[in-house]
């Protein structure tokens, strides 16, 4: 085994593991069994982040407890939960509005046609992810049936409920500048940059939210290009969640709040400035 691999450690030594660096355990049998229902590194590795009182990550600040760590991992499944909705409704949308731009404007099969690209090598990707996801999602109905009726041809509006949201991000990003800012406009943005970078971060965001990871004190790879006269960091989720809310209906808007409020009421080892939240902020 390379030396540099811990090595495995049963439920019982991950306990006496966490008391050996002073982190509080009031009930040992309930730290137990969440731990054999939460990977340790899912829970210990990503949520005690900020919590050690040594760069080296072998002590805990005075106070921290298991019960904190829980909290906040609960809260980021909540926080997850709530993204995710915001996140399905602007993409369902966003892909309406880029299928109905481009069939109405090229025909329904203008996507495979590379003039109506600036990159001749990222339209050929974008081809390429298009036969791939095409061959994993042969059995679906909307595959077989262009293939049984049309001989494989998908018109924009089908292909466009097959493609994966980072596909569909980077065709948006070659599309001529005149689609772009068309789209950008459909959608209620004025100016088509920031939609191309929201969309990146937004992609980011969806692929942490489908493998259930961290959004808590995450910092985003791909921060979004803010307005000047945003007072918060553009590397924490808030950023992504103020965003979100421009493009979701009043009731979905007004339901996240409320449950963003209830949430961060509930569990009170939540430190908002981790999140992004903007100086005295009220929700």
């Amino acid at each position: 085994m390379p030396k540099n691999i811990k090595p495995f450690l049963t439920i019982e030594q991950q306990v006496a593991h966490l008391k050996s660096s002073k982190m509080i355990i009031h009930d040992e049998e309930y730290a137990k069994k969440i731990l054999a229902e939460t990977n340790y590194y899912r829970l210990i590795s990503a949520y005690a982040l900020g919590l050690y009182a040594d760069d080296a990550k072998t002590i805990f600040m005075p106070h921290v407890s298991f019960g904190d760590v829980y909290d906040l991992y609960m809260f980021d499944c909540k926080l997850r939960h709530m993204i995710s909705e915001l996140l399905e409704e602007f993409e369902i949308k966003f892909r309406t509005k880029l299928a109905y731009h481009i069939a109405e404007k090229y025909g329904p099969l203008g996507y495979l046609n590379q003039s109506m690209f600036a990159s001749n090598e990222y339209f050929m990707e974008m081809l390429s992810a298009m036969q791939r996801e095409k061959r994993v999602q042969s059995k679906s109905p909307i595959v077989k049936h262009h293939e049984d009726c049309y001989g494989g041809d998908i018109p924009i509006w089908a292909m466009i409920e097959i493609l994966p949201f980072g596909t569909i991000s980077k065709m948006f990003k070659n599309m001529l500048p005149k689609d772009k800012a068309a789209i950008s406009r459909s959608i209620g943005v004025h100016q088509y940059a920031f939609l191309e970078s929201w969309l990146r971060s937004f992609v980011e965001v969806r692929n942490t939210c489908a493998h259930y990871g961290r959004l808590y004190n995450k910092t985003l790879l791909f921060p979004p290009r803010l307005p000047k006269d945003c007072d918060f960091p553009a590397n924490r989720i808030f950023s992504v969640w103020h965003l979100l809310r421009k493009f979701t209906s009043p009731q979905t808007t007004t339901s996240a709040t409320l449950r963003l409020k209830s949430a961060l009421a509930q569990h009170t080892a939540v430190d908002k400035h981790k999140i992004g939240f903007p100086k005295n902020f009220q929700i």
